[in-house]
């Protein structure tokens, strides 16, 4: 069972140290807040997403940005100060594929900061995708179609594999079998079997 800083022992009441903070990426219409709400309600790890998302990328999206700059720093450092576990669904590595993408601003000396933090920390990284787009269109934005989409893709295969400092992991999520899904994201956060079993019987 799960607390706000690790796992508890059921047999002494005590809370083992153990911190895990995992970030949920990938582009749209890949499953991933799916995903990360599953893991989170079988870990009991707390599960986040800014609620402001939508409209900030549809009206305000210098605020991406600015969040990167004052935000992350301050939430990387609650997360060290008090040893807390969180999923992320989306968090700075989007700004980077992003704003590489779609070809505005950002702030890559703040994104190296964010991502030195979060590799201090032990975070994890779940890079979702699709073998295909083709006939994918984003239900937010229109204007992401299939070929945007792939470009997202790519860039964010950039990132895991050639920026981010981060253990990642790459999950394919063309069948959608969320079981499966979930079973593999356990693993790689360092569930055993037997506790993987327990959870996704539960």
């Amino acid at each position: 069972m799960w607390s706000m800083r690790g796992l508890l022992d059921l047999r002494t009441g005590r809370v083992l140290d153990v911190q895990r903070v995992t970030f949920f990426i990938g582009p749209d219409m890949t499953g991933k807040t799916n995903i990360a709400q599953n893991v989170s309600r079988l870990t009991g790890i707390p599960y986040f997403k800014a609620s402001s998302e939508r409209s900030t990328y549809l009206s305000r999206k210098d605020r991406f940005v600015n969040e990167l700059r004052y935000a992350d720093p301050r939430v990387a450092d609650v997360l060290r100060q008090t040893g807390y576990s969180i999923i992320f669904d989306r968090g700075y590595p989007c700004e980077l594929v992003y704003s590489s993408v779609l070809q505005r601003e950002t702030d890559y000396v703040a994104i190296a900061a964010a991502d030195n933090a979060y590799a201090e920390l032990g975070a994890q990284i779940v890079l979702c995708v699709r073998s295909s787009y083709d006939g994918i269109v984003d239900d937010i934005d229109p204007n992401l179609d299939s070929a945007q989409l792939t470009q997202l893709s790519r860039a964010y295969m950039y990132f895991v594999e050639g920026y981010t400092k981060c253990e990642s992991m790459v999950l394919n999520v063309d069948d959608e079998d969320l079981d499966r899904e979930t079973d593999e994201v356990l693993r790689f956060m360092g569930y055993t079997e037997l506790e993987r079993s327990m959870m996704l019987s539960a």
